[in-house]
């Protein structure tokens, strides 16, 4: 009776020292990496060539006291 409480005590001594080092039984093989989400490529519309830019207001003609020169 007292051989195999020794027994038992030795293999609960063992397993509970196994678990807490992490040695649990054969590591698991790496899982790959997840695939990114496909994304819904657009295409853009295509758009006529824009011409020059036309002011949208009144225009002030430059003079020699706009530009900071003396008169």
């Amino acid at each position: 009776m007292r051989s195999t409480f020794l027994r038992l005590c030795a293999a609960t001594s063992l397993t509970l020292a196994l678990v807490a080092c992490g040695i649990k039984g054969n590591p698991r093989a790496p899982r790959p990496a997840p695939l990114p989400a496909p994304t819904p490529q657009t295409v853009p519309a295509q758009q006529p060539p824009r011409g020059p830019i036309e002011p949208s207001g009144p225009t002030v003609p430059p003079s020699a006291a706009d530009a900071g020169l003396p008169e």
